[in-house]
């Protein structure tokens, strides 16, 4: 079972005692406590060692040496030293780092021996050799933290865990996250996780109560399957709350991560094939359709994709992104498209869905970007299409505005329609962070009739569930969980 491991930092023996408390309490099995920088905070090392007997659950002795970005920059003997009197303290394991251990061997005598590397500015080279150098010196875990650049390298440190033994392998840093949340897949020996409130020790490093309720990391296994959603950003992204809470819903053994991609075509190369499903978003929309094995008719005609799922051992690109517009338009309008005239904010993938979704309904559809040669290709791509361009947008008149474009994402003073809205008009904002945009807000005050982001987002999910599971996704369980975690934000 892979260990959720806490990391402290407290110089003072009272305080550690009560955060390791609040660690177990969250579902914790272990805590890492960081005397380097208990020391530096000006923490006793006799008082710590003390507190060891009143510790809830078992510790991780860590005096990272400032060459691998730790505290400690004195004597390797003192350290060794400090090592020894936590071994004799009730410490469970050490950590030192390979390098060290390699010029100046030494063993705990009660404790087991993780011997690690770091490497905060990349991937490294030859990892598999710096582990077999690890079990070569007698370590009883091997532990590799290094930086990925961009979400292809997971693949990299996933395999880093080849069953020969123990090994806790990770990525440092936003690209890395999905390291730590399928720690459990991968059979990773351990994970850390922070406590509320807490920046944890390295960059990425998961809330606990995230990894252990919404990632469910204690149930994972190697036979769960993995999905995910790529995007950049990606942080923002409710996607992983809906789609976790509707596995959790029919029990099935399964988890969805972010994946914070830059190059999709190479990511989907190098770790396509241990991704079950894909939820694709912004800007990743046209990367993939050359790489999946089919489209679906609608995915063709549009141009852009945001679903990946599995027909038995082959791969299938799919959009659910129209249907979704199309139901939300009509909600907007309180009726039908036909004859309704429809003015598209945004000619990326989400742009060309809505294009095709309102002019597949009979709407007559007219497209604004603000890069104009973009609507140009689309225009010529779908045909059909009336082109305005940005700036004589506040001369348009409308029926329906729908903006997909990222404008208002996380920015609630941001609109893209910073112009006055029709009072009989209907407006559908595709962003669903905030739950209410500027755009729906003052769309409200000018009367107008409007459909949050949320909507299309949770009617897209659902039906990339039916197609991952072919269950019925449970929409009022996902709803309640976005509009509390809006509500919050």
């Amino acid at each position: 079972m892979t260990l959720v491991v806490v990391p402290l930092a407290e110089s003072d023996p009272n305080k550690l005692i009560e955060r390791c408390s609040q660690a177990r309490a969250a579902g914790a099995d272990a805590v890492e406590v960081r005397l380097d920088l208990a020391l530096k905070a000006g923490g006793s090392a006799e008082a710590i060692f003390s507190s060891f007997a009143w510790l809830s659950l078992p510790i991780i002795v860590t005096i990272r040496h400032a060459s691998e970005q730790g505290a400690w920059k004195g004597d390797e003997g003192a350290r060794l030293h400090l090592y020894a009197r936590a071994d004799t303290a009730g410490a469970a394991w050490v950590d030192r780092e390979l390098a060290h251990h390699t010029v100046r061997p030494w063993r705990p005598t009660r404790a087991k021996l993780i011997l690690s590397h770091h490497d905060f500015t990349g991937m490294g080279k030859d990892l598999p050799a710096v582990v077999s150098a690890m079990r070569a010196a007698r370590a009883d875990l091997c532990k590799i933290a290094v930086t990925a650049t961009d979400a292809a390298d997971l693949d990299r440190v996933r395999q880093l865990i080849d069953g020969k033994g123990p090994v806790a392998a990770m990525a440092m840093g936003e690209h890395g996250v999905p390291s730590r949340l399928l720690a459990g897949v991968w059979n990773s020996a351990l994970t850390f996780a922070r406590l509320p409130g807490d920046a944890g020790s390295a960059v990425g490093q998961p809330a606990i109560d995230e990894l252990i309720s919404l990632y469910r990391i204690k149930q994972q296994t190697t036979a769960t399957k993995v999905y995910g959603v790529i995007g950049s950003p990606i942080a923002h992204s409710l996607s992983p709350l809906v789609h976790n809470a509707a596995f959790s819903a029919h029990k099935i053994n399964a988890v969805y991560v972010p994946f914070l991609v830059t190059n999709a075509p190479a990511f989907w190369k190098t770790c396509g094939d241990w991704i079950q499903g894909l939820s694709i978003t912004i800007p990743h929309k046209q990367a993939l359709q050359a790489l999946v094995g089919s489209q679906d008719d609608l995915g063709k005609r549009i141009g852009a994709m945001n679903t990946i799922y599995r027909n038995g051992t082959a791969t299938v690109g799919a959009n659910t992104d129209a249907d979704a517009i199309r139901r939300c338009s009509e909600r907007a309008l309180c009726g039908e498209l036909r004859g309704k005239k429809a003015l598209v904010l945004g000619a990326g993938g989400a742009g060309r869905a809505a294009v095709c979704a309102l002019q597949d309904a009979g709407a007559e559809v007219a497209v604004a970007n603000r890069t104009l040669t973009r609507a140009e290709e689309l225009a010529r791509e779908l045909g059909g299409l009336r082109l305005v361009a940005w700036e004589a947008l506040a001369k348009e008149r409308f029926d329906l505005l729908v903006n997909m474009t990222s404008v208002g994402l996380k920015a609630p003073t941001e609109t893209p329609w910073p112009h006055k809205l029709p009072e009989s008009s209907a407006v559908f904002d595709s962003v669903y962070n905030p739950l209410e945009t500027k755009l729906i807000v003052d769309a409200k005050a000018a009367g107008c009739r409007v459909v949050p982001g949320l909507d299309m987002f949770l009617d897209q999910a659902c039906a990339q569930f039916k197609l991952w599971t072919n269950h019925e996704a449970p929409a009022d369980v996902m709803r309640a969980l976005c509009v509390q975690r809006l509500t919050k934000s």
